[in-house]
């Protein structure tokens, strides 16, 4: 894509909480997998597993919560601005499965893991240290499953 895209919405997710129905469907041998509660995300390519790492998810407060459910990969993008009221950041990979939720690098990140979601978490988005996001990027591709669970 190109370096001016533009992508809308982190902030649209903020009530969101999908379970109903989200994990009755089979994902296969590829897939993502990310624990809200471990704050930790797994890429499994052919059965085999290919990255595992912390993240930080939504903010822990009813309000940017990370939506839970079984998604899929809907939009990728490289070198790209997540905007939301007060807030324009660059990205250099991005995954996105729910409406502006998505799996991206977050520069501005020193750490992952932890209770760092809890009060200082996302605006819903799982926030990725950048050489894992990398190769998590390289290996999925649009359609690829994305299982969130708390």
């Amino acid at each position: 894509g190109s370096s001016n895209t533009k992508v809308y919405g982190t902030y649209v997710t903020k009530s969101c909480k999908i379970t109903s129905g989200a994990y009755g469907k089979g994902v296969g041998s590829t897939y993502v997998e990310i624990n809200i509660r471990s704050q930790h995300m797994w890429l499994y390519k052919n059965g085999k597993l290919i990255v595992e790492t912390d993240v930080v998810t939504g903010n822990d407060d009813g309000y940017c919560n990370t939506p839970t459910g079984y998604f899929s990969i809907t939009s990728r993008a490289r070198n790209t601005y997540l905007n939301g009221p007060g807030y324009s950041s660059f990205v250099n990979y991005w995954m996105g499965f729910y409406g502006g939720c998505g799996i991206h690098d977050a520069s501005w990140r020193s750490s992952y893991g932890g209770n760092i979601y809890k009060g200082n978490g996302s605006h819903g988005c799982v926030n990725t240290p950048y050489s894992k996001v990398q190769k998590i990027y390289n290996n999925t591709g649009y359609g690829t499953p994305v299982i969130v669970y708390d």
